[in-house]
């Protein structure tokens, strides 16, 4: 078991260093033309193979998986093969949650090795992405793979069928791999380097903090999602404390940012913006699972007025009210300092009710209240 896994080839070519392929298929046909060949070599080489797909469509591909030579029902007693439908995979509970998959992804590379698998070929079928809601939570996910795969030999293939996905939807996605197979043909793009100790904490942080919290996620969960040691963690952040503020000032924390790009980036009249701002919030709540800001989070979690968070917080919360005092100025209301902070204070509402309901409407209810309080305000 030491010796290196052999090259991947798929679609004729051999992958190399990538590892998170984007197939575009027309059809069903099509695509089993280009991952059957890739799904028996990975057999014949004795790697696991893990399918999510079409719970309709489940027999019909162990058939096809029977009639291209692969013992099925001994592979399946070995856990060779796992063929899990998206009801047990992509949609447990009914819904798509990124973390949730991202979670079953590390799981499968965790067990491949428990099994004594040198390696995983994953095949995910995407159709039960369709609409423009959920392919953007889709597309949103394929960006995080990466970080489950770094450092692994493991290869993950996940399946866009022209058919049934959106031309916007398709395009997203071949954004978010580094090799694709269009029309039977491999492209590929330069591997990102890989990402340093420094990010890999925190971008472990990122997720544990939000998962669990910052007081109940230790420095032992951090260093073993992010794989370092410990004494790599001690030599970039003297503190757990440290980690904290390098998390809230972390470009992918400041949720303001995207909005506020957005928004600048709009021909829109000025009173618009402010409408906007709230659907924005909305969206951005949406496309987070619900977890909230993480420095009104932050705030509640850490009550020591000393803590140096304290200051990136405060500063944060500064901004945003200022962000909304210029949308104000810039629509001609007279008290915008006051109106401001009267609209941060319904949206810091709004984000907490989210959170505890899973649901966006209480930021509609913000927008709807805000909007109520300009009318009445004067310009």
């Amino acid at each position: 078991m030491s010796e290196s896994p052999a090259a991947i080839r798929l679609a004729g070519e051999d992958l190399g260093d990538h590892r998170h392929v984007c197939v575009v298929a027309d059809g069903e046909r099509d695509a089993y033309a280009t991952l059957m060949p890739f799904i028996v070599d990975g057999f014949a080489a004795g790697d696991r193979a893990f399918h999510m797909i079409d719970p309709q469509l489940r027999n019909d591909h162990l058939r096809r998986l029977a009639s291209s030579g692969i013992d099925v029902p001994a592979a399946l007693a070995s856990h060779q093969l796992e063929v899990l439908t998206w009801e047990d995979s992509y949609l447990v509970g009914g819904r798509f949650d990124r973390s949730t998959q991202l979670s079953l992804l590390r799981h499968v590379v965790e067990e491949t090795a428990e099994l004594g698998y040198r390696r995983t070929r994953l095949i995910g079928t995407t159709e039960w992405a369709v609409d423009a809601a959920t392919a953007g939570e889709l597309v949103s996910y394929e960006a995080h793979v990466d970080d489950v795969l770094r450092r692994l030999p493991d290869v993950f293939i996940c399946v866009y069928d022209v058919n049934r996905h959106s031309a916007r939807t398709i395009a997203d996605a071949l954004g978010t791999h580094s090799a694709s197979v269009v029309g039977g043909v491999v492209r590929t793009s330069p591997v990102p380097a890989p990402a340093s100790a420094r990010e890999r904490l925190v971008a472990a942080a990122s997720e544990l903090f939000h998962r669990a919290g910052i007081q109940a996620t230790g420095v032992d969960a951090i260093v073993a999602s992010a794989g370092v040691a410990k004494a790599t963690f001690y030599r970039h952040f003297p503190s757990k404390d440290d980690l904290v503020v390098a998390w809230l000032r972390e470009p992918r924390t400041r949720w303001l940012d995207g909005i506020r790009a957005e928004l600048d980036a709009a021909s829109i009249e000025p009173t618009e913006r402010i409408s906007r701002f709230f659907d924005g919030v909305a969206e951005w709540l949406e496309s987070g699972d619900f977890r909230g800001c993480p420095y009104l989070n932050t705030g509640v979690e850490i009550t020591d007025p000393a803590h140096p968070a304290q200051r990136i917080i405060e500063a944060y919360l500064q901004e945003v009210e200022d962000y909304l005092e210029t949308l104000l100025q810039a629509a001609g209301y007279r008290s915008s300092r006051t109106l401001a902070a009267e609209l941060q204070t319904l949206i810091a509402g709004a984000i907490s009710l989210a959170v505890v309901r899973r649901s966006g409407l209480p930021a509609s209810m913000a927008k709807q209240a805000g909007l109520a309080l300009l009318s009445e305000a004067s310009r």
